[in-house]
């Protein structure tokens, strides 16, 4: 077991750490995915999340911005019944809501990617764990974020939920030290 990925030893969240999590991610679409899961993640295991993947890319057209920002209140209706994503209509309507936020992002700013990844000057910061009980879970960066993305429409995205974003997407490295997966 390692604890770098949070002392689980579930296969697929032990994959998700050594294969993606804190690998920097600059694809604007990848990263609309991810912060659109993250919003589901609210309240949930991230496990329960990852578990539902492939079906939250079927229901929302593999994360295209464009045909996301397409769908109306009855496509949001629909979700309720499909299958293996989370029934809540608030978080549902969210990823609706962020959509023409990621369009608005990339005509004001040339990227989401480069949008985001201006928060921290372009660059991962590294925040050098020994321990596991050395992680935080929230700060400025991640607040200063959170409030950005909601002045372009974002919904279920506090700072806390940023910070895990920034993590997954590489933007932090909060890989403890000595896990094998740092850089």
């Amino acid at each position: 077991m390692n604890p770098c990925a949070f002392g689980t030893t579930d296969p697929l969240y032990i994959r998700y750490h050594d294969e993606f999590w804190g690998k920097p991610l600059y694809d604007s679409q990848q990263l609309f995915e991810l912060l659109a899961l993250e919003s589901q993640h609210a309240g949930l295991s991230w496990l329960t999340i990852l578990k539902k993947k492939d079906a939250y890319r079927e229901a929302f057209f593999n994360f295209d911005p464009y045909k996301v920002a397409q769908m109306t209140e009855e496509d949001v209706d629909h979700l309720l019944d499909f299958p293996n994503i989370i029934h809540h209509r608030q978080k549902l309507a969210a990823i609706v809501a962020q959509a023409p936020g990621y369009i608005e992002i990339e005509r004001e700013h040339g990227s989401f990617s480069k949008f985001l990844w201006s928060f921290v000057d372009g660059a991962p910061i590294d925040f050098q764990y020994r321990t596991p009980q050395e992680r935080i879970t929230v700060n400025d960066t991640a607040k200063q974020m959170s409030k950005a993305l909601k002045q372009y429409g974002f919904k279920f995205i506090g700072p806390v939920t940023i910070f895990s974003f920034m993590e997954a997407a590489g933007l932090y490295n909060s890989h403890l030290i000595d896990c094998p997966n740092r850089h």
